[in-house]
């Protein structure tokens, strides 16, 4: 049994102690567009290594032990006015509190990473930003992350939790994936972009892809 095997199920241990007094991490359904918009770094890059850290002076009180990833970085996307170079991400070293807490099959692979930068100077990154195998996008959502998303910003995305479902301002689109699906990784996750159109009016857009042309999504509410 490795070490790194090893030194997980003892931190499992700490951790199975500390989460019956501690809710579970819930995140409300983010569009890639929103969390890259919300999002101060975003950058593909490899996670080739982890350790357990501490935060200094941290305001974080409850004293949750924190992971420290390696990255090698590929390409940035967001963030050139506020980090050089990413060359590490930290995350809470507990999935209960949003952590993102990699398993040894998932190391050494190529991510999408988003995150803020604190005061420190550092990349923090959690489970309910976009933060994602790159095998896992689609083809529209990698090519989306060079521009589109960004055209974006300026757009809000509001998901549709409950019917009826309407919105209240022009530069605003309609997320419907989950109320019609159940699975907010649908077609406008995984193929369309919120972008603003003349006059200030935010509509849905196709992204470009390599696959195959799928049934066209449904009518929206403006």
């Amino acid at each position: 049994m490795s070490c790194y095997t090893l030194r997980f199920m003892a931190l499992g241990l700490l951790l199975l102690a500390m989460l019956e007094q501690t809710e579970a991490c819930s995140c409300g359904p983010s569009h890639p567009q929103q969390a890259y918009c919300q999002a101060d770094v975003v950058i593909k890059g490899k996670i080739v290594g982890s350790k357990m850290i501490t935060r200094d002076n941290s305001d974080d009180s409850h004293g949750f032990p924190w992971i420290e990833y390696e990255v090698q970085q590929q390409k940035m996307y967001k963030g050139f006015e506020k980090i050089q170079q990413v060359e590490y991400v930290y995350t809470p070293l507990a999935d209960f509190v949003c952590g993102m807490v990699l398993g040894p099959d998932e190391m050494n692979q190529d991510y999408i990473l988003s995150g803020t930068v604190e005061a420190d100077g550092k990349v923090y990154i959690n489970i309910c930003s976009f933060n994602r195998p790159w095998s896992q996008l689609t083809h529209a959502q990698q090519t989306s992350l060079d521009g589109r998303y960004k055209d974006g910003c300026r757009c809000k995305i509001v998901p549709c939790l409950s019917l009826p479902c309407s919105l209240d301002a022009d530069n605003q689109c309609l997320w419907t994936d989950g109320i019609f699906t159940g699975n907010w990784s649908g077609a406008q996750s995984q193929r369309f972009t919120c972008v603003m159109k003349p006059k200030g009016l935010c509509q849905w857009v196709s992204a470009p892809s390599s696959r195959a042309h799928s049934s066209p999504l449904r009518r929206e509410a403006h």
